[in-house]
């Protein structure tokens, strides 16, 4: 017998490999390290990084507009400094009644000359506050070459007459004023009784006595004596007429005493002492 003829073969296939990832190409700045690690060149990307960039460029730009602007500044200013046109020549005061202009004036003088830019408008009105009568101050620069000083003159309330016949005007707050300051206004007389055993201490204690008082009670006040610092008496003008005397004391406790002497006006008697203001005596 023959044996029985083999069966033709089937044609090969493609084979296709299991188990392992195809290896692809490492992408371009990059390579693959024994092991299959990536070894990345990163000169590229530090290029990168430290490369200028448009904003950088823009900044650097506003930057130095900035300095010439600034660097302009600066000399216009320097210019208007020394500039002729812009130094002090004319003073005008303004609000005098009986404070001497010359004084004013002679305060601010020393400036003539300097640059209106850097006019020191803060001590020139420290200056003139120091004016015998001024009470308040106002300077303001008046460009070109100008400066206007506003006073406001202390509100004489008294006349001090001492020991030895001399007066003194007093103001609203206790300071000396000029004598022109006593023309047409009615005052206070503030009198130092004759053989006082404390004179000064006397006028100072009345001056302060009339610079506490309230203005309520200020008004009334007809005149005031004393021989010391704390014996100041006061006589008042009522309203419906006549007068009260009031033992006035040193000159502490004023509004105290004003707002009890005022709560015992109404009250019997010719004489009001509130030397001592918590326990007031009336006679």
């Amino acid at each position: 017998m023959s044996a029985p003829s083999s069966s033709p073969s089937a044609p090969a296939r493609p084979g296709r490999a299991v188990g392992r990832p195809s290896t692809t190409t490492a992408p371009t700045g990059e390579d693959t390290a024994p092991g299959g690690g990536r070894v990345v060149h990163a000169a590229g990307r530090f290029r990168e990084l430290v490369a200028g960039r448009p904003w950088r460029r823009r900044r650097r730009l506003i930057l130095a507009v900035a300095a010439g602007v600034v660097a302009v500044l600066v000399a216009l200013a320097v210019t208007a400094i020394f500039l002729p046109a812009l130094q002090l020549r004319e003073i005008s005061v303004s609000g005098l009644g009986y404070v001497d202009e010359d004084e004013v004036r002679g305060a601010v003088s020393s400036d003539v000359g300097d640059s209106m830019v850097l006019l020191p408008t803060a001590d020139i009105a420290e200056r003139v506050s120091d004016v015998p009568g001024v009470h308040d101050v106002q300077v303001e620069r008046n460009w070109p070459d100008g400066v206007e000083v506003t006073v406001t003159e202390s509100t004489p309330v008294g006349l001090l007459t001492t020991t030895d016949g001399s007066t003194v005007v007093i103001g609203a707050e206790g300071e000396e004023l000029p004598e022109a300051a006593a023309e047409g206004e009615t005052l206070v007389p503030l009198t130092v009784e004759p053989g006082a055993i404390d004179p000064e201490g006397a006028a100072t204690a009345m001056r302060e006595v009339l610079a506490n008082i309230p203005d309520s009670l200020r008004g009334s006040v007809k005149e005031a004596t004393a021989s010391s610092a704390s014996d100041v008496n006061l006589v008042l003008t009522l309203e419906g007429g006549g007068t009260k005397s009031v033992v006035w004391g040193d000159s502490a406790d004023a509004e105290l005493k004003a707002e009890v002497v005022e709560a015992l006006l109404d009250q019997p008697g010719s004489e009001i002492d509130v030397s001592s203001p918590v326990a007031p005596v009336t006679r």
